[in-house]
């Protein structure tokens, strides 16, 4: 097997049981459910903050090889920020347990742990800025804070997973509420 593969294994168990045990999780049972050994689990996972850091790595690394793939180059601006923002939550609408893990339990981490976070999430919203920045440039967006509308878009996305409960509730699917948050962000961009 792969050591992609393994480190994908050890991701998937390590946020199930962590999702469940919260920093009571241990190794020795994130290597039972990843059906690899204590060894070659501390390998990818040194420390319990680390959990922390591969799961974010691990969506950040998502999104970004979707957005990479699915934006085609000779795209516009309004194109290209619709593909990103479609990416984009349905790495989250895929992940929800993993979104709302890492909002629950990145306060745990130690300060180098919470840097990496911070890190990761400025690489994601720095996708949405570029694009945005593109738009402005080529006159298809108005003049704005393309840093803060990057940021509101990605929060805008992290709603699906926070707020499950009520979309459940009043019966919106995710592909309805991507159709309407991807309208939501054109119409605050466009000119």
């Amino acid at each position: 097997m792969a050591d992609n593969d393994i480190r994908l294994k050890i991701i998937e168990a390590a946020s199930e049981i962590y999702e469940r045990k919260g920093r009571q999780a241990t190794v020795e049972e994130i290597a039972a459910a990843a059906g690899v050994s204590v060894p070659v689990t501390t390998h990818h996972l040194r420390k319990p903050s680390d959990i922390m850091l591969v799961i974010m790595e691990h969506l950040q690394a998502k999104f970004a090889e979707g957005v990479s793939a699915n934006t085609a180059a000779d795209a516009t601006p309004e194109q290209k920020l619709r593909q990103a923002v479609a990416q984009f939550y349905t790495v989250v609408d895929q992940q929800r347990a993993k979104v709302l893990l890492v909002y629950r339990e990145s306060r745990t981490l130690d300060a180098a742990g919470r840097k990496r976070i911070m890190q990761l999430e400025l690489e994601c919203v720095e996708v949405f800025r570029r694009i945005l920045e593109e738009g402005v440039a080529q006159g298809a967006f108005r003049t704005m804070d393309t840093g803060l509308v990057a940021y509101d878009i990605v929060i805008m996305g992290h709603m699906w997973s926070l707020k499950s409960w009520h979309f459940k509730k009043i019966g919106r699917r995710f592909d309805d509420f991507l159709a309407r948050q991807q309208e939501a962000v054109v119409a605050m961009v466009k000119r």
